[in-house]
C-alpha cells in the first residue's frame, strides 16, 4: 500500500464515521449519551499519531529524501571520494558550516557570519609561539642553522627559525636566505595547531630547550612572547578555528543508471573545462598567475585517483568535483566556477549534479551552498585569517 492510497482511505473512513454519526443525530434522540459518543470519537481522532503512520507507509528512500535538509559544506574528514554515502547512513542529518545539529545553537542563520562558541572568544588568532634572540655581534645563517637542526629533530609540529639581515634589516627565513647572509635578530617560531590538533605541552618544553640551546651556544639573549601557560589556552582556540573551517564543497557527477562514464570522453571533456591531470593523480583547475590549484576533481573510487588507463579505455563509475573552501581566495568566486565546470562536464557525459547524500542539484541548492561558503569567508577574517593566504594554507 503506497501513501497515497492509505491517506485516501483514512479520509473516506473519518468522513464515513462522520456522516454515520450525524445520521444518527438526526434520528436518534440528542440527548448527553449522543454528545459523549462524538466527544469520544473527536478524542480518538485527535490522539491517532498521523505523521507516524504516514512516515511507516513510505518507502524508505521517500523517508531519506523527506528528512534529508539543505545541502552543506563536509568536513574534510568525512569526504568520501567512494560515494558509497557510509558516513551519511549513520548522520541523521548533515554538517551545516562544520557544527553538528546540536551544536548549532550559537550559529546564525545561513548566510550571516558564522560565531563559534564563546570559548573561541573574539580576538585574532595567534599561530605561533616564538621566542626572540637579539644579538649585537652578527650571526651567519650557516652557523644559525646548524644550531637550530640539531635539535628540531625533536619537534613535531611545523617550526621555522627566520633572521633580520645586516645590513638590510630583511626578515627571512635561514631555510632559503643565501648563504652569505648575516643577522643580527633571530626569531624561533612553532606553529600551535592545525587541523589534526593542538600542540602539547610536552613540545612546547622541548621548542624552549631548543631556544635555551641556541641562546647560550650563540651567545644571545632570549625573551619569549608568552609563557607555556599562556599558550597552551591559544593553542586550543587555534585547534577549534581548524576544525570548524576546515570544510569542503562536495559535488558528484553522477551517470545514469546502471551506467558509467567513458574514460576517454570523461579526459575529452575535461579537457575542454580548462581541468589539468596533475597533483595526486586528479584533475585540478589552476590559478594561471600562481599555478595554485583551486578546486580538484576526483574519480569515483576509495583512492579517488585516475589510471592512465582508465582514462584511455576504461569506465568509470562517477566523478567528484571537491573545493576545499578555506585554502583558496575568494572561495565564493571559486565555487561558481566549480559549478560551471560541474554543469558542462555533467552535461557534456549525460550525467547528473548531486551532493554527497545523493540529493539532486540546482540553482536553489547551489544558492545556499554559497551563502555558506561566503558565512565561512567573512568569519574567517573576523579572526584574522584571510581564505587563501599563507596563513590559512599553514593552517589547512
Amino acid at each position: 500500500m503506497n501513501l497515497q492510497l492509505a491517506l485516501i482511505l483514512l479520509g473516506v473512513a473519518t468522513f464515513t464515521g462522520i456522516v454515520l454519526l450525524s445520521l444518527w443525530q438526526r434520528r436518534g434522540p440528542s440527548g448527553e449519551w449522543l454528545e459523549r459518543s462524538r466527544s469520544g470519537f473527536q478524542s480518538i481522532l485527535q490522539r491517532i499519531p498521523w505523521g507516524n503512520i504516514a512516515a511507516g507507509l513510505r518507502p524508505k528512500k521517500l523517508v531519506q529524501r523527506v528528512r534529508q535538509k539543505e545541502p552543506s559544506l563536509v568536513s574534510s574528514g568525512d569526504l568520501d571520494l567512494a560515494g558509497d554515502n557510509r558516513a551519511s547512513e549513520l548522520q541523521a542529518e548533515p554538517l551545516v558550516g562544520g557544527l553538528p545539529p546540536e551544536k548549532e545553537s550559537t550559529k546564525g542563520a545561513v548566510g550571516t557570519a558564522q560565531t563559534l562558541p564563546s570559548g573561541m572568544g573574539k580576538q585574532p588568532l595567534k599561530i605561533d609561539y616564538w621566542a626572540r634572540l637579539p644579538g649585537v655581534t652578527p650571526v651567519s645563517r650557516d652557523a644559525a642553522l646548524a644550531v637550530f637542526r640539531e635539535y628540531e629533530i625533536d619537534l613535531q609540529r611545523p617550526r621555522a627559525l627566520h633572521g633580520c639581515t645586516q645590513p638590510g634589516n630583511v626578515w627571512l627565513d635561514l631555510a632559503t636566505a643565501p648563504a652569505d647572509e648575516v643577522f643580527s635578530d633571530l626569531i624561533v617560531s612553532l606553529q600551535m595547531a592545525d587541523r589534526d590538533g593542538a600542540v602539547t605541552e610536552s613540545e612546547l618544553t622541548r621548542f624552549n630547550n631548543l631556544t635555551y640551546y641556541m641562546s647560550e651556544t650563540l651567545n644571545r639573549s632570549l625573551q619569549f612572547d608568552m609563557t607555556i601557560e599562556e599558550a597552551l589556552p591559544e593553542a586550543e582556540r587555534l585547534s577549534r578555528f581548524c576544525q570548524e573551517f576546515d570544510l569542503l564543497a562536495v559535488i558528484h557527477v553522477e551517470p545514469p543508471p546502471g551506467k558509467g562514464f567513458s574514460g576517454p570522453e570523461v579526459a575529452r571533456a575535461l579537457d575542454r573545462a580548462g581541468m589539468r591531470f596533475g597533483k595526486d593523480d586528479m584533475f585540478h583547475l589552476y590559478d594561471p598567475r600562481t599555478g595554485e590549484s583551486r578546486f580538484s576533481l576526483a574519480n569515483r573510487s576509495e583512492a579517488g585517483t585516475f589510471s592512465y588507463d582508465e582514462l584511455e579505455s576504461g569506465m568509470l563509475r562517477g566523478l567528484v568535483l571537491f573545493l576545499n573552501v578555506p585554502t583558496v581566495p575568494r572561495p565564493s568566486q571559486t565555487f561558481s566556477d566549480l559549478i560551471s565546470v560541474a554543469n558542462y562536464v555533467s552535461t557534456e557525459l549525460g550525467g547528473a549534479l548531486v551532493d554527497p547524500q545523493k540529493g539532486k542539484l540546482a540553482e536553489a541548492q547551489f544558492d545556499s551552498i554559497s551563502k555558506q561558503i561566503r558565512s565561512l569567508e567573512l568569519s574567517m577574517k573576523r579572526y584574522g585569517i584571510d581564505p587563501g593566504s599563507e596563513e590559512a594554507n599553514r593552517l589547512f
